[in-house]
């Protein structure tokens, strides 16, 4: 009964523990990277989109001391993505054109993230980062 009693304490110590972990604050956030769709640089709101395709640049900009380059994108259906820049050397930026086509997109109010994943090599080091791009809007 005692060995039982101590196991669950055991757990629930663990528990208890790792849950204090996986909460964090928005002040804390910038220290364990990006907050999906935190940053003001990537969202956009199309506002009301009728009639013709409607279409944004987002710009990425490599800080960093290598190429940055763009090895996956999670899309969301029904919107268009085009990739200008697919490597884009440090200091630049590079460019990615989201898209919302009324004839496509099924009408009302939508919100929507595009997860760009991208990846810079330094020697001894590979580096992966999710940049989240935020759209809004209303089909009429």
């Amino acid at each position: 009964m005692k060995l039982q009693k101590l196991i669950m304490l055991a757990f629930a110590m663990f528990v208890f523990t790792f849950m204090g972990y996986g909460q964090v604050e928005p002040g804390e956030a910038p220290m364990f990277g990006n907050v999906r769709g935190g940053n003001p640089a990537f969202q956009h709101n199309f506002g009301n989109v009728s009639g013709t395709v409607q279409s944004y640049n987002f710009k990425i900009k490599n800080d960093g001391k290598t190429t940055m380059k763009i090895i996956d994108i999670k899309i969301p259906e029904k919107i268009g993505v085009t990739i200008v820049d697919m490597e884009i050397p440090k200091g630049k930026e590079g460019v990615i054109m989201v898209t919302v086509d009324p004839t496509i997109k099924e009408k009302g109010k939508f919100t929507e993230m595009i997860i760009v994943t991208t990846e810079q090599k330094e020697p001894g080091m590979k580096t992966t980062k999710e940049i989240v791009l935020t759209i809004g809007g209303e089909v009429k």
